[in-house]
């Protein structure tokens, strides 16, 4: 647009197609010329629009080239300044009024979010359901999620005929980017609730409100100490968004449909299970501030804002620390995913106590894992699962027919009544599997005993995933069970997808613990498959310079070999189309893990014997093989666009096991002065601490396995390794 120079007479007259008429003052005060006037350096009259951006306009229309379209009013925009000059015109059109909406809007979010924000600042309860609008965050947008097809309205809920639910009105962000921000991003915001007030999600560590908060329909009976509804909702979409097994642990369209019902109808869900919802939906959401990692606890310093990968130096427990309450300090206030997870645990026991909801209780037993597991709570986590695996068993949801006792005594009756549909009988099946998924997968890591013995259980494997959502009756050929002898290594089309082979990886290391865990009890009563076979007495060491006792070694067994041979084979047995879990820069995190399990199996078999200074070894090349597949996976998931938090958090461990593997190849390098060695180990192992870093950002058990793989290679090797989150 050309400038056009402003003359004493016109800056005087005001005139023009849109003018006022009116005359300014001689000299404006600061920042009351117009933007563009600004801009330009030319002179501005201050009038709505100045005289000299409805000249320019003028000029700009009459010698505008054939084509180009020019709006039809100059543009003319001011700061909003209080005590600006003259009377303020009223707005003229929709568009002036939506624009000063707008800077309303803008100026009251920026006092919301402001982080020196005090406690006398922010508003109370009572206010905020008093309050006409609330400002909403940035990316924030209201978004209702419509009802599901009808075919996915089963099981039915047993409301009056006629009676249609309105659609469950989710709050919140419609995809991960706008969900999930940095954990370093979080504004910094002072933690103002009481341990046992659990319901100030106001004052305490919710960063923002839903849109929409404080105009919740609050039923009669609302459980007291649930948060609000709305900020409820939120954490559910967060949760069935983003958690891994969400969608398998609940019929997602049934769920929904019973969140809008009354508290006191029998179809809503549990307390136990909206709360363990709300302390796991909030690891997806930037709405709630994160429950800091366990070693921001034991340091003698703490900041709301800091990152979860900053690293403190001092307190004095190892980073492998078990009993994490032993250094918490006194002073310590629950966070909000704590006090939620206290809550879902006691009302979960209360329910199982009284036998009531035996089901949900169990699945907020499961869910109280997951959130103990992401903390790195472990012994919390071990004593959870225990108590949820156990308390399957009287329901009877780790067997099915025909697999009951013969005798008549001992067939007591399951304490939950049969199924009412299809749908309700595989969410039964499918809270089993991650039942003992969680338990098989965290067991990796101790060597304590597990809590139901594989020959206990005779379920039938899930239904693939599609069948599950429809609610369809199974039609197809006869379902696998665990108690088949293929299990592992047959896969029939009609049956399988990822999650079903996540559940047999969860098998095949359960079947690597058993071995491991109980080979000498095995051997000492006499075990055929766990006695030395001449047969294999050269199969593993004929090339290698190492003295072993033949007779001694595990993997001499038809036992060992058995199992070896399932791990090596198992991820070849896959599918065609499931051997890559990425495709199309997605990425299926039941499959990524299923792929992860047969690596680490071999790692967890073979590592007690490998001999990473025999060139002959074969174990210690085959958890070397094992270790760079599993750092192929890391490459191949990190150069997508997918947030690595979203994984599954057994990939922590994996990537932690492989990890420290080529710590000792990299001091065996070190050792035989082999430089290029040393460096390549280097670099392999600089990249998983750093892959462990980013998930840390987000998972505190991963944060915790960057710190303990950083110890072991300054250990190991003399030189600490810090990764970085890029």
């Amino acid at each position: 647009m050309p400038k056009i120079p402003t003359t004493k007479a016109d800056s005087a007259s005001g005139s023009g197609p849109m003018g006022s008429g009116t005359h300014p003052p001689n000299v404006l005060k600061r920042n009351q010329a117009c933007h563009q006037c600004r801009r330009r350096k030319l002179k501005c009259d201050a009038q709505r629009p100045c005289s000299t951006c409805v000249r320019s306009h003028a000029h700009a229309l009459s010698h505008a080239p054939a084509g180009v379209v020019l709006p039809e009013r100059p543009e003319c925009t001011f700061d909003e300044v209080a005590g600006s000059i003259g009377a303020q015109e009223v707005p003229k059109n929709r568009y002036e009024k939506l624009e000063n909406r707008i800077n309303e809007l803008e100026a009251m979010l920026k006092d919301q979010n402001s982080p020196t924000a005090s406690k006398s600042s922010q508003p109370s309860p009572s206010a905020l359901s008093q309050s006409p609008s609330l400002p909403v965050p940035p990316g924030l947008t209201s978004a209702t999620v419509s009802s599901p097809p009808s075919a996915f309205h089963s099981p039915d809920l047993g409301l009056p005929q006629g009676f249609h639910l309105p659609p469950v009105a989710f709050t919140g962000l419609t995809s991960p980017k706008n969900f999930i921000a940095p954990v370093d991003t979080l504004p910094d915001v002072v933690n103002l609730s009481s341990a046992n007030d659990a319901t100030s999600e106001v004052q305490g560590d919710v960063l923002f409100l839903p849109h929409g908060f404080g105009y919740d329909v609050f039923w009669p009976g609302w459980p007291r100490d649930l948060p609000s509804p709305g900020l409820v909702r939120h954490l559910a979409e967060a949760f069935f968004a983003f958690h891994p097994h969400a969608g398998r642990l609940f019929h997602v369209s049934t769920f929904v449909g019973s969140l809008n019902l009354p508290p006191s109808h029998p179809k809503f869900p549990s307390p136990c299970v909206l709360h363990a919802i709300c302390a796991v939906g909030s690891l997806y959401t930037m709405a709630i501030l994160p429950t800091p990692p366990i070693d921001k606890f034991m340091a003698a310093g703490m900041s709301g804002g800091d990152n979860l990968n900053s690293t403190f130096q001092n307190y004095s427990a190892s980073s492998d620390e078990i009993f994490n309450n032993r250094y918490r300090r006194k002073d310590h206030i629950d966070s909000f995913a704590e006090r939620q997870v206290k809550l879902a645990k006691q009302t979960a026991e209360e329910q199982l106590w009284a036998g009531r909801k035996l089901v949900e209780g169990v699945q907020a037993l499961l869910m109280i894992t997951w959130w103990y597991w992401c903390n790195a709570r472990w012994v919390e986590a071990f004593m959870t699962i225990a108590q949820a695996i156990r308390a399957s068993v009287p329901l009877g949801i780790n067997v099915e027919p025909p697999f009951f006792p013969i005798s008549d005594a001992l067939r007591t009756p399951s304490l939950i009544p049969p199924p009412e549909s299809v749908v309700e009988e595989e969410v039964r099946r499918n809270t089993f599997w991650l039942l003992y998924a969680m338990e098989r997968m965290a067991g990796c890591s101790n060597g304590w005993a597990l809590s139901l013995d594989d020959q206990d259980i005779s379920q039938l494997l899930p239904m693939k995933g599609v069948n599950f959502e429809l609610g369809t009756t199974w039609t197809g050929s006869e379902r696998q069970h665990a108690l088949a002898k293929d299990i592992l290594l047959l896969h029939p089309e009609d049956q399988v997808d990822s999650f079903s082979l996540y559940i047999k990886g969860a098998i095949l290391l359960s079947r690597v613990k058993a071995f491991n865990l109980r080979f000498r009890a095995r051997r000492f009563v006499g075990d055929p498959a766990f006695m030395y076979a001449s047969t294999y007495a050269e199969v593993w060491e004929k090339d290698s310079d190492e003295a072993r006792d033949g007779a001694a070694d595990p993997r001499r067994t038809s036992g060992f070999i058995e199992i070896d041979h399932i791990t090596s084979m198992f991820r070849q047995s896959f599918p065609l189309h499931l051997r890559n879990p990425i495709r199309d820069g997605g990425v299926d995190s039941h499959l990524y893990t299923a792929c992860l399990i047969p690596h680490l199996a071999i790692i967890l078999l073979h590592d007690p014997y490998a001999h990473v200074y025999s060139p002959g070894c074969v174990s210690a090349f085959k958890i070397l093989e094992a270790s760079r597949s599993v750092l192929d996976l890391i490459y191949a998931v990190r150069s997508t666009s997918f947030d690595i938090t979203l994984l599954d958090f057994f990939c922590a461990f994996s990537w932690f096991m492989a990890g420290r593997v080529l710590v000792r190849f990299w001091h065996a390098a070190q050792e035989a002065n082999s430089e290029e060695q040393t460096l390549t180990l280097r670099a392999e192992v600089e990249y998983i601490i750093s892959a462990l870093a980013k998930l840390g950002g987000r998972v505190p058990l991963a944060h915790r396995y960057h710190l303990m793989l950083n110890e072991v290679a300054t250990r190991a090797c003399g030189l600490g390794v810090f990764g970085t989150v890029d």
